[in-house]
């Protein structure tokens, strides 16, 4: 897979109708056209099963998520999912937790880089000046700055149970494949509470 010769470039109006509805279409748009760029194999499931949340913030461009679920296995308590980020698109601050009533465990999780570069940041010594912008609604909001850049081949996670953690694609977008325990929505808790997911 070769990166893009020029970057990716989207307008915030291009995800909202009159009212401001998100419009998921055009939102599933963007992301094919991010993997044409990228030669990212768009099979028959991954047209079907992609999945889009702009957070219910109204910025798509800048803090927004596509997504493929490959497995996401409760009782063996595993999961995989395609990660697809537009340029410097921000997956916002969040933690996971157990849910005890459920026999859901705190997800731990990992990131495979396969086009692109993303940025993660998670708990640890702050780095001291972070390679992306932050977008201005998440400012307050973001706590944790322990920069890990990673390029095409390249992975981390989280360290530990609970650790707050964020990414942001880099200038081209990013593709990642993220490989994990059990992912539930329910289970994630968000620095931002206006967020829904």
């Amino acid at each position: 897979i070769v990166a893009a010769a020029s970057p990716l470039t989207f307008s915030n109006s291009q995800f909202y109708d009159a009212q401001g509805k998100f419009k998921e279409e055009a939102a599933k748009k963007a992301y094919f056209r991010l993997m044409e760029v990228a030669g990212y194999p768009i099979s028959d499931r991954v047209r079907k099963d992609l999945w889009v949340t702009d957070f219910g913030l109204g910025h798509f461009v800048e803090i927004g998520l596509g997504g493929v679920t490959w497995v996401n296995e409760k009782e063996g308590n595993y999961a995989s999912i395609e990660i697809f980020l537009l340029p410097n698109q921000m997956i916002p601050e969040h933690w996971h937790v157990p849910l005890e009533g459920e026999n859901v465990k705190t997800k731990m999780e990992s990131w495979v880089v396969r086009w692109g570069t993303t940025y993660t940041y998670g708990e640890g010594e702050p780095t001291a000046k972070i390679a992306v912008p932050i977008p201005k609604s998440q400012e307050k909001y973001v706590t944790v700055k322990h920069e890990t850049r990673l390029n095409v081949g390249e992975s981390t996670g989280v360290k530990k149970l609970g650790e707050k953690h964020w990414q942001e694609a880099g200038p081209e977008g990013a593709i990642v494949t993220e490989i994990s325990t059990y992912h539930t929505g329910a289970a994630v808790r968000f620095a931002d509470p206006s967020i829904k997911f």
